[in-house]
Formats: structure tokens, C-alpha cells, sequence
């Protein structure tokens, strides 16, 4: 037996013990000969969950009651292949190679004991997640590949959670816990400005200080001196300095000319195309204005009342430390994280909805996804729970329900299905009744006072909650599109790709002037000085997860299809993808809803 085949049998497994289901060592061999045998597991324990009278113990005749053409023909053809050459093919195992799987599924097989010897603890969800064997820590479903199947039976698609089940059996392990949650910031009720220059002024002014406090934090920094001193030289010598950058641009010959200002004045800066300039130049594409930064290069004096120059030879921004450790919660618990729900919307994707209740209530979904759907303890809906009115033009045509106190009524309801030992968040986006500009205040009690009847904890945007030790930053993504637009390589169907540029430059909407109406505030509330563990986006209704210098990022997609307007801006939506993250590992899984 090849050594590879030995690691594909440890895999195949491991993935099924995880998934709750048993094989014996013949059926194992039957599998690990099947063309591409790991995937073709994949869509077996897919397969399998929704099965009548599939009890978890996989064997030939379960395998021949799959409808899947594709499986179905793949295991037929294995199965008469080892009905001649099962003699053989024993004959061809070596004594080694027998005795290393033996001792795999001896290893399995101990694992197995251990969880059932605790089964009636509370922690025993917890100990079946200890199998997990994949070493990201992030679990993301391909969204290329649609996991939805198409039975030839009755052609109709078959969600891989399967059929509706009872909730008899389903014990939450997070019903065992006590909510444990603080609100470390929150905007609402703090935004005071009259809109003149004055507040203009001052919000420029806390974004510069507190910017500069945070790149002050790195150590190349510590020599940077200030721009007016810097222009006052009248020699060719080696400079560095801090500051935000007023302009940039792009010149002919490829070099980047930019203005870099502090409060003390204003200097030019070029960087240059060079071979060894390469690193720079790549800062440079992806910086903006408004942004902090720190340079370093060799500065010429102006002649004749000139201004100076300075030839950069080092750029860099503030970014969040490499070696960043994230919190982590000491308690076997989950987090779900939404966005862009927009009830009242004809588009609104009530049954994806109700396919997300059923998984909470545990109804849907195979062992280990129920054991999952029982880890869960918070949800946080960052924004546009509801379509709100005359968000945009035509909007009225896109509502089936268009007074915005009903569409709150029916929220409600929607939400009051989800268990009571599951905390919500609901924190204000651009489609809510409230401003525009952000930061913006939590949705007025005029409008919600039935959600927080109801145990929702109502919030403003952006915010950051703690959850049993773990911070999320909630923002509801506003600016996304402008960077979008502004840096190359950045587009609306990869947003975390843009939420690692808002961590790098520490800022929820770094250019002031776009389409992203920012609030003139006497403090600003979008600067990232509190490094988070979760930073949760939504807003351009595509789902996205991973991780950046251990953060992980998530952009919770939407349970809203195409409108017009989307269509009109070129966003196809991902709906019904579920993004959950375990608050002791920092794990995520996305989980698709779909259903015929």
C-alpha cells in the first residue's frame, strides 16, 4: 500500500467520525478506491444525512440507496471491481502498512471512546470538536461550488442539512451558560455637532492625534521628526517623518509624487520605480488620502525659496502587529454573525430564513451540525435589518411591505422564533431610520421599542462588543465601495480583501469626500485604535471570511436576491450563507442555506 493512501484513509476517517458516522475496515477500502476518494467522502456524508433510515453506520446497501448519478455510478463500478479482486488486493498489503492503519483507527477509535465516556457531560460537544483535523483555522465552504444536489427522483434541490428532523434530542450546550457581554463602545447618544467648520476642524484634528499616537507605536518611528523642522535644513541629508498624506498620485514615467502634512506644514515626496524601491511602490498603490504614514529618505533643499523634497527609501503604515494574539473565550461557544437582512423587501429571502431558524432550533442538519447549531449563544445583525423607505430611487417598487413600522413589527417576529438563551445584537445600518453619516446612533425606540422588549440589545454603528472575552468591531461597511473604487486590485466580490486595507490603515473609512457620508463629530469614532478579534462588515450583500495577523474577518453576505439597484452596480449577492465563529478557537464555518 502507497504511503499516500495510508494518509487518505486517516483523512476519510477522521471525516467521518467528525460527522457522526461509523465504517468498518471493508467499506474503508471500498472508499479509499474510489476516483478522487476524498472528495467523493465529501459528498457521501453530504449525501448520506438526509437518508430515512440512515442511522450513522455506513455500509452497501446505504451506499447504493444514494441518488446521487455521479456517486452512485463511481461506487458501482468500485463495488464489481472488488467482488474479483479482493484476494489480491489482501495479498498486497504489506505487514507494515497494516499494522500503521491499524494503529490510525486504533487512534480513532480511542478518540470515540473518550467522547462517549462523557456524553452526558455538558462539555461533550466540545470534546467532538477536539477531532477536527483542519489545521486553518478558518473552515470556509467553496462558494464556487454551490453544495446544493439535484435528486433525479423528483428535481428538486436537496439542502445538505436534509429533511427536517425533531428537536427531541437537540441539547444545546450554550443553554448552559450565562450571557456574558459588555458594550466597550457604542456611538449612540455621543454624537453631538452643529455641522460648522469648527466641528470639521476638530474631527480632523482627534483623527490626526489618535492616528499618530498609534503609528508612534512602531519602532522604526521613534527618529521622526516634524515637517517644519525638516524644511528648515539647508543641507542634503537623511530624513524621516510621520504625517497624513494630502495627496498622491501617480506620474508618467510610473514614480508616486505625494504630500505628506503634519501640523506644523506641508512636504513633497517621491518615490521612485527602482529595483529596490519595489516594496514602496506597492504601499504606494494601495495608499490613499487621508491616510497616516511614516517615510524615510534622503531630503534635497529647495534652491531659491523652493520648497525641499524628500526621495523616499522606506514607506510604511500603521497595520496591527504581525504577532498579534487574539482573546479567546475559555467557554465552548459560538457567535453568528449577519447582516442585510432587508425584511420588507420583495426580495427578501424569507426562506433562507426560516432555514437559519430551523438550524438555531436544531431541526435541520446532521449530528454535527446541530452539535454546532447548540454552541451558538450570540447573533449580531450589523445592519439593515429591515429595507427602511426612500432608501433609494424606486425603492417603492422593491417593497412588499411599505410603511417602516410594520416592516419593524414583522422583524420581530421573525426574530422572537430564535431561542431565548441566544443573546442579539442589532446594531444601525444605511437602510435604518436613522442618519446617513456615520458613526451613526442605534435605532430610536420609536421604531425598535418592540426588539428590545423582546431581550435585543439595540446599538449604533460602528461598535465594539465583547462576548465571553472575545472583541468583535461591528461596522456596517459603508466605505467599502469607495475603496473599491480608489485602490486598484480591491473588488466588491472579495471584501475581505478591503477589510484588510481598513486594519492596515486603521481606519473605517479613511478618504474623506467620497461617497461615504461621514458625521463632523467632535471625536472620531472609525479610527481602529482598540485592536479587535473579529471584525465583522456587511453592506455590499457578498459573503466573505478570513483571517488577517489572526483577526478573523468576516463579511456576513445578506438574506436579500438581486434588486435592480444592485444589479445597477454590479453586485450579485450571496444570500443565505450562514458565518458562524467559535469563541474559544476563533474558527469560522460558512454554512449555505439553500433549499428548494
Amino acid at each position: 500500500m502507497k504511503t499516500d493512501n495510508i494518509s487518505e484513509k486517516k483523512v476519510i476517517i477522521k471525516d467521518l467520525v467528525n460527522s457522526g458516522i461509523n465504517i468498518t475496515p471493508s467499506i474503508l477500502d471500498l472508499l479509499i478506491n474510489l476516483e478522487e476518494p476524498l472528495k467523493k467522502v465529501k459528498l457521501i456524508i453530504k449525501n448520506v444525512s438526509f437518508l430515512p433510515n440512515f442511522e450513522g453506520h455506513l455500509t452497501k446497501d446505504i451506499l447504493k440507496k444514494i441518488s446521487n448519478e455521479e456517486l452512485s455510478k463511481s461506487l458501482k463500478t468500485v463495488m464489481l471491481k472488488e467482488i474479483s479482486s479482493v484476494a489480491i488486493q489482501d495479498k498486497q498489503l504489506g505487514e507494515n502498512d497494516k499494522t500503521e492503519l491499524s494503529s490510525s483507527l486504533s487512534i480513532i477509535e480511542t478518540e470515540k471512546i473518550k467522547i462517549k465516556t462523557h456524553e452526558k457531560s455538558e462539555y461533550a460537544d466540545h470534546l467532538k470538536n477536539q477531532l477536527e483535523i483542519n489545521e486553518n483555522p478558518l473552515i470556509l465552504n467553496n462558494l464556487d461550488n454551490n453544495p446544493l444536489k439535484i435528486s433525479k427522483k423528483n428535481n428538486q434541490k436537496v439542502s445538505p442539512f436534509g429533511s427536517s428532523k425533531s428537536t427531541v434530542g437537540f441539547k444545546p450546550i450554550a443553554k448552559n451558560f450565562d450571557f456574558q457581554y459588555e458594550i466597550l463602545k457604542d456611538p449612540t447618544g455621543k454624537l453631538y455637532t452643529n455641522g460648522d467648520y469648527e466641528d470639521f476642524y476638530n474631527l480632523t484634528l482627534d483623527k490626526f492625534n489618535k492616528l499618530r499616537s498609534l503609528i508612534k507605536k512602531r519602532p522604526e518611528v521613534l527618529s521622526a521628526n516634524n515637517i517644519n523642522n525638516i524644511l528648515r535644513l539647508t543641507n542634503r541629508v537623511e530624513v524621516s517623518a510621520i504625517g497624513m498624506v494630502n495627496q498622491i498620485r501617480k506620474t508618467k514615467n510610473g514614480n508616486f509624487f505625494l504630500t505628506l502634512e503634519d501640523q506644523t506644514n506641508f512636504i513633497n515626496i517621491i518615490i521612485r520605480k527602482d529595483s529596490e524601491n519595489q516594496d514602496n511602490i506597492k504601499i504606494a498603490e494601495r495608499t490613499i488620502n487621508d491616510q497616516m504614514i511614516y517615510i524615510e529618505g534622503t531630503y534635497n533643499p529647495g534652491e531659491r525659496g523652493k520648497s525641499g523634497i524628500i526621495y523616499c527609501t522606506y514607506i510604511s503604515k500603521i497595520d496591527i502587529p504581525k504577532n498579534y494574539l487574539p482573546n479567546k473565550s475559555p467557554d465552548p461557544l459560538s457567535i453568528v454573525l449577519i447582516s442585510d437582512t432587508h425584511i420588507g423587501s420583495k426580495e427578501f429571502e424569507e426562506k433562507l430564513w426560516n432555514r437559519f431558524i430551523d438550524f438555531l432550533n436544531g431541526k435541520i442538519g446532521n449530528k454535527n451540525q446541530r452539535e454546532q447549531a447548540g454552541r451558538i449563544k450570540y447573533i449580531i445583525i450589523n445592519g439593515d435589518l429591515v429595507d427602511g423607505i426612500g432608501v433609494y430611487p424606486t425603492q417603492k417598487d422593491d417593497l412588499n411591505i411599505p410603511d417602516i413600522y410594520n416592516q419593524f413589527k414583522k422583524a420581530t417576529e421573525m426574530l422572537s422564533n430564535i431561542p431565548d438563551y441566544i443573546k442579539i445584537f442589532y446594531s444601525s445600518g444605511n437602510h435604518e431610520p436613522v442618519r446617513n453619516a456615520i458613526p451613526r446612533p442605534a435605532v430610536p425606540k420609536k421604531y425598535s421599542a418592540e426588539l428590545i422588549n423582546s431581550g435585543v440589545i439595540c446599538i449604533g454603528n460602528p461598535s465594539l462588543i465583547q462576548t465571553h472575552n472575545v472583541n468583535s468591531l461591528i461596522f456596517h461597511g459603508d466605505s467599502i465601495l469607495d475603496l473599491n473604487m480608489l485602490i486598484p486590485g480591491l473588488e466588491n466580490n472579495n471584501p475581505v480583501e478591503t477589510m484588510k486595507e481598513l486594519l492596515i490603515c486603521r481606519h473605517l473609512a479613511p478618504i474623506y469626500g467620497k461617497k461615504t457620508q461621514i458625521a463632523p463629530t467632535n471625536k472620531d469614532w472609525l479610527v481602529i485604535d482598540d485592536i479587535p478579534d473579529i471584525f465583522h462588515t456587511g453592506h455590499i450583500h457578498i459573503n466573505g471570511m478570513d483571517y488577517y495577523n489572526n483577526i478573523a474577518l468576516v463579511n456576513s453576505g445578506c438574506f436579500q436576491s438581486q434588486t435592480d439597484f444592485m444589479n445597477s452596480l454590479g453586485i450579485h449577492p450571496t444570500p443565505g450563507i450562514l458565518s458562524i465563529i467559535e469563541l474559544d478557537t476563533l474558527k469560522g464555518t460558512q454554512l449555505d442555506l439553500h433549499l428548494n
